[in-house]
């Protein structure tokens, strides 16, 4: 049997909607050993992975999640990294996930552990001291209080977690480094979406029109890191009013000289934590810079600015108000008297 759909993952024709959920199913079967998975990861690691198959891969991950429900005027947004990039760079998304929502903007950031770098999303937050990964219940109460909720991959998506051990051995990125930014289980409207290369840009960028995005915008930085660059160029696609076009972002015209300075690369979580912490306290240097390039941009993105310029001071005015840190604050009381129900 996996003999034979690892035949169809090497022919170049598109995958079916048959195809791609029999791939699935094989994927989260509790009957696949780890090597078969392996196998199958590799094989569409090896394929050039089109619009319609990671579409399709997409709604299929997503028709077995447990559903994130938001008030119908909401109309939140997304910020994640693939992960995969060449290069390991600070949680930007996460930290500016916070800045955002001190912005205005209701954010339901979709996330998990690093399966390969040294910090994901969760690791961050779990960190931080914030109950993300033990129950559904917190996220509920953060976004009904704060209108910010941080979901952690494996409770939404629990068929997925007999994945985890196969996409370690696999040594390489794989296909769940693109369904995990693509698969939020809530009603995502606007969306950013880190990607580790410019080909998968596009590709990106299109998925989420095809998924029913607003606006949505996907980039890679110039140093091959899977968030905004502080410091140069950084490449993005952005999908709106059912078209695509070509972005170039650069940091030089968007950030101050002391914003653009020192390192933004990746942190282990306890160190992750006191840096996310300090940039919330208005710290300056280029993980601040990062944060405020993207927040900036998710604030343009879902229509809370003009344009990325005017997203970046916005961002910078929530950052040096303390809006933001009081956001990690608020959410701080409520991890303090919250008892977790798991899976529920």
């Amino acid at each position: 049997m996996t003999d034979s759909l690892l035949g169809r993952l090497g022919d170049p024709r598109t995958l079916s909607v048959n195809d791609v959920r029999g791939t699935f199913v094989r994927l989260v079967d509790p009957g696949t050993s780890d090597p078969e998975r392996v196998s199958i990861l590799l094989a569409i690691a090896r394929r050039r992975v089109s619009v319609t198959e990671l579409t399709r891969f997409v709604e299929e991950i997503r028709s077995r999640a447990v559903r994130f429900h938001v008030p119908s005027g909401d109309h939140p947004i997304d910020l994640c990294g693939s992960g995969g990039a060449p290069t390991a760079s600070f949680n930007v998304s996460t930290v500016s996930a916070f800045v955002v929502a001190a912005a205005g903007a209701p954010v339901v950031k979709h996330g998990n552990r690093s399966s390969r770098g040294p910090c994901g999303s969760s690791d961050l937050l779990e960190a931080l001291g914030l109950p993300v990964t033990e129950s559904r219940e917190f996220g509920r109460e953060t976004y009904r209080r704060l209108r910010l909720a941080f979901l952690h991959a494996p409770l939404y998506h629990p068929a997925t977690r007999a994945v985890a051990a196969a996409r370690k051995a696999a040594g390489v990125p794989t296909l769940f480094n693109q369904l995990g930014p693509l698969s939020n289980p809530a009603p995502i409207a606007f969306q950013l979406v880190g990607v580790p290369d410019r080909p998968t840009v596009e590709l990106t960028a299109r998925v989420l029109g095809r998924l029913g995005r607003r606006r949505a915008v996907a980039v890679t930085s110039a140093e091959g890191c899977d968030e905004f660059s502080p410091k140069g160029r950084t490449y993005g696609a952005l999908w709106a009013a059912e078209h695509l076009s070509r972005r170039t972002f650069e940091a030089r015209s968007l950030l101050s000289s002391e914003d653009r300075a020192g390192d933004w690369g990746a942190l282990p979580p306890v160190k992750a934590a006191e840096e996310a912490r300090r940039v919330l306290a208005g710290g300056g240097g280029a993980r601040r810079g990062s944060v405020l390039i993207t927040a900036g941009a998710a604030l343009w993105v879902a229509g809370r600015a003009r344009h990325v310029a005017d997203g970046v001071e916005r961002a910078r005015e929530a950052l040096d108000s303390g809006r933001a840190e009081a956001m990690l604050t608020s959410m701080e009381a409520i991890a303090s008297g919250y008892r977790p129900r798991r899976n529920r």
